[in-house]
């Protein structure tokens, strides 16, 4: 029997410390190469591992589309305050580290 990937990453998401290395790793490429589009996936990703993205925006105080328009990359590059409500909302916070 195979597994498709996103079933398998899915059920890897479940596990909290997953997510926290799964979007950490996914920060990191996103500052690396520019692309927040893959961050952005990572992010919804995590979210439909929690709950529902309707939810969540609520939870966060978005609208919900404005919010898919985020994860889905049709939006400019969404400022830091808004990728900090969203990690917030997931129960992360922004850290500034040396390097």
């Amino acid at each position: 029997m195979t597994i498709k990937f996103d079933d398998y990453l899915n059920q890897e998401l479940q596990d909290p410390e997953f997510q926290q290395l799964w979007l950490r790793q996914t920060i990191l490429e996103y500052i690396e190469d520019g692309d927040y589009k893959e961050f952005f996936r990572a992010l919804e990703q995590v979210i439909k591992a929690r709950t529902t993205v309707s939810e969540f925006a609520g939870k966060i105080g978005m609208n919900r589309v404005q919010l898919v328009d985020i994860l889905h990359g049709r939006t400019k590059t969404p400022s830091l305050v808004t990728i900090g409500r969203i990690l917030s909302g997931l129960g992360y916070s922004l850290d500034v580290k040396s390097a």
